[in-house]
């Protein structure tokens, strides 16, 4: 195992510096500030390695989502944003919120909003990461955000009253505590009943640049509370992270280092074995992650042809605290983006990892499970209402009135 390992990481960073890197850090759904209103369709087809009958019929070709998104101008003092998925057998809000510009430097947001946390997303690929599957990256909870910039400065401030959605319902984006009450359905043997709620969040950010390079470091951190149904009782939730990012040229390459500890206020009757691992859901699946480990993760990517071209490999890594064994997950790939139209192409290889097969109830259990997936993802968008399709209807509408006066 220690030999894989090693094979492991060699392969990844022997990848990860023989190409320079510079890529769009979101997938094509990513509103622009003059898109008002929109929507986005996915299909992919995919090959998994644990499914019977996948090494025979080489894979499938499936629905994913129909996604539906709206804003007002977010130049503007008084701004809104929302966008809506559909997936097969739930749907979500994947954000929902409105939002007031103090003035160019400052900017409040209220509702479902992104928690300010580390990268505000995994950089490059379509899957995402470790550290998003234990909720501490691209998390949109309920309550209010401060962001201000002053000059290479950022800084990032939150508090969330709770997660969005009910703690018992599996079908979000995104990852949150889950209180375990349909549990049968979920490879989890243990409703522990838990929830998040009163969350703090901070971070700083510095972006320094010169002519050919950027820069983006920063700190972050967290505090919340865990309320448990049946003790009737709250348990602390920590966690800290540090992040670097560097694009010099045609190069890009992070990096994030995170550290996390919850603490449940269980019943009395709750094994060790209970205490050291706390439920959790995201893309309507639920499983386990441990109650304290480190994570991390690194990205690097090389743009072919501006943006149109783009090869990407991303490795994160989960030991320590709570865990019993590490967490692995590698993803090599490739996307390209011509106007509206984006195709992901990728292979992942993950190692106890149960967002990746089910064959882990969660991170960091010893189950030994290596399991290997590829994907193609094609995404349409199609802008129906923005400022340039506002201003070529009202280009119509001046030459039709000039014609009747004529």
């Amino acid at each position: 195992m220690k030999k894989l390992n090693k094979i492991f990481l060699l392969a990844f960073f022997g990848i990860l510096f023989s190409i320079p890197a510079k890529a769009q850090q979101r997938p094509i759904d990513m509103l622009n500030t003059t898109d008002y209103f929109g929507i986005t369709g996915m299909f992919y087809y995919n090959y998994r390695n644990w499914v019977t009958g996948d090494n025979a019929t080489k894979g499938s070709l499936r629905f994913d989502s129909f996604r539906l998104w709206a804003q007002t101008d977010v130049d503007k003092r008084f701004f809104a944003a929302v966008q809506y998925r559909f997936y097969e057998g739930w749907n979500m809000a994947t954000h929902l919120y409105v939002g007031f510009n103090i003035d160019e430097k400052n900017r409040l947001k209220l509702g479902q909003t992104s928690v300010p946390f580390g990268y505000g997303y995994q950089p490059f690929d379509d899957w995402g990461n470790i550290t998003f599957y234990v909720g501490l990256q691209d998390d949109y909870d309920y309550g209010f955000t401060w962001a201000g910039t002053y000059g290479i400065f950022r800084f990032d401030a939150g508090f969330f009253k709770n997660q969005q959605f009910s703690p018992s319902n599996p079908g979000r984006y995104d990852t949150d505590i889950f209180s375990g009450d349909v549990s049968d359905d979920y490879l989890i043997p243990v409703a522990k009943k838990n929830e998040e709620v009163n969350q703090f969040n901070g971070r700083l950010e510095v972006s320094p640049s010169g002519k050919n390079w950027n820069m983006k470091a920063g700190l972050s951190g967290m505090y919340g509370q865990i309320y448990n149904r049946t003790t009737d009782e709250k348990g602390d939730r920590l966690a800290a992270a540090v992040h670097f990012g560097l694009t010099w040229s045609n190069f890009h390459i992070n990096a994030q280092q995170t550290w996390y500890r919850y603490t449940q206020v269980l019943p009395d009757s709750a094994t060790q074995d209970m205490h050291d691992f706390i439920n959790v859901s995201s893309w309507n699946f639920a499983y386990e992650i441990p109650t304290e480990t480190n994570i991390f993760t690194t990205s690097a990517a090389y743009d072919i042809i501006g943006e149109k071209l783009t090869v990407h490999a991303n490795y994160s890594y989960l030991w320590g605290g709570k865990a019993q064994s590490p967490s692995q997950l590698l993803t090599v790939g490739i996307r390209t983006l011509w106007d509206s139209f984006e195709v992901f192409a990728e292979t992942r290889y993950g190692v106890n990892d149960p967002q990746l097969s089910g064959n882990a109830s969660g991170y960091g259990r010893n189950a030994g499970s290596y399991d290997f997936r590829v994907d193609v993802r094609l995404f349409y968008k199609l802008n129906i209402v923005s400022v340039s399709s506002i201003e070529w209807l009202k280009k119509q509408l001046d030459k039709s009135e000039k014609k009747s006066e004529e």
